[in-house]
């Protein structure tokens, strides 16, 4: 993907580099605090509208911009959404749009390589400027909020389902098949099993752990039964057992259920993996596997059910996860890409 630094390029890296600011402006104690929050917010959406404005009229639309693009938007609708949970934003209202942007955003890297380009609709673009306005809305807490938001999730679903439908019309079962929406259903729960864990609730945690690794169980029976195994299907997958552990190594270390030290042992051969998948798929166009791997993401679901319900000797099974990841990414970096699957 070539990458030329053109101006609608600029102002979408612009926009980009701004999220953090809006972020730390979510979280400092200042004075309108809100106003200068939805004030950038503001600033950052309408810069959407230019860059795409000056691409078209320059005709400097780019591969590069095409993805980074939505990647933007995706970015700054889930951090504002993210800070404002509990603030005039609903768990599941967040849990939805999020979930909703990363899938299709995953389906259009995924589909790059093929030129399978599935354009806006009209329902794409309404739910863009909506999640927008109830965004500030919630922001300046202004008169129904609450309402504009929740049209906001309809529409982000709405659009969703319609994409959804269109990539299976032009892919077949390649994507859109039972096996891939049980994995989209993990990853559903991701944000909520996080949510109840953070706030002590850890009778709905175990509860949402159990089905988040049932499915993990049933989206691969269902596909050697249906014959439905895909690439596609492999990556995702992989994708919602990395954000899965990602995500709760996170708030175990936020948590004081491991110590840092072990924190940081453990996120080195979790990114590590990540990097290293990613680079033979791109490179080989094959998702790369492997038993130790496998082995690695069990004892890590096992390692996890341990620190949850506090077990005796939940320090053993963490050690040991963290050797066994690390020797997942010694093999991972040793096997030969004509071993990759």
């Amino acid at each position: 993907m070539q990458f030329k630094l053109n101006i609608p390029n600029k102002i979408t890296i612009i926009r980009v580099s701004l999220i953090p600011l809006f972020a730390i402006i979510l979280l400092a104690d200042i004075p309108y605090k809100k106003i200068f929050a939805a004030f950038i917010f503001t600033m950052l959406s309408i810069s959407d509208f230019f860059d795409g404005y000056f691409a078209r009229k320059k005709k400097q639309v780019t591969e590069f911009g095409k993805l980074i693009d939505p990647i933007a938007d995706k970015l700054l609708i889930s951090t504002a959404l993210i800070f404002l949970i509990g603030k005039g934003v609903e768990l599941w209202m967040a849990a939805a749009i999020i979930a909703r942007e990363a899938v299709v955003t995953a389906i259009r890297i995924y589909l790059l390589p093929s030129r399978i380009v599935v354009p806006a609709s009209n329902f794409g673009k309404a739910k863009t400027v909506v999640q927008s306005i109830a965004i500030v809305f919630v922001l300046l807490q202004l008169p129904f909020g609450w309402h504009s938001m929740l049209a906001a999730v309809l529409l982000t679903l709405i659009s969703g389902i319609e994409y959804l439908a269109r990539i299976r019309k032009m892919t077949g079962n390649k994507i859109i098949n039972l096996p891939n929406l049980i994995t989209l259903m993990r990853f559903l729960l991701i944000i909520p099993f996080v949510h109840y864990f953070l706030n002590s609730k850890i009778n709905a945690s175990l509860l949402i752990f159990a089905v988040i690794t049932l499915g993990d169980k049933l989206d691969g029976i269902s596909a050697r039964v249906m014959k439905q195994m895909t690439a596609f299907g492999s990556m995702l997958d992989s994708f919602t057992d990395w954000t899965f552990v990602s995500a709760t190594l996170a708030v175990f270390v936020y948590a004081g259920y491991i110590p840092v030290s072990f924190g940081i042992l453990l996120v080195i051969p979790v990114i590590s993996i990540g990097v290293i998948k990613l680079y033979h798929l791109k490179k080989y166009k094959k998702i790369l596997a492997s038993t130790l791997s496998k082995v690695s993401v069990g004892f890590g679901y096992i390692t996890i059910l341990a620190l949850l319900i506090n077990f005796v000797y939940k320090d053993i099974f963490l050690i040991t996860s963290i050797i066994i990841s690390y020797l997942a990414v010694l093999n991972f970096m040793l096997k030969s890409p004509k071993a990759a699957s």
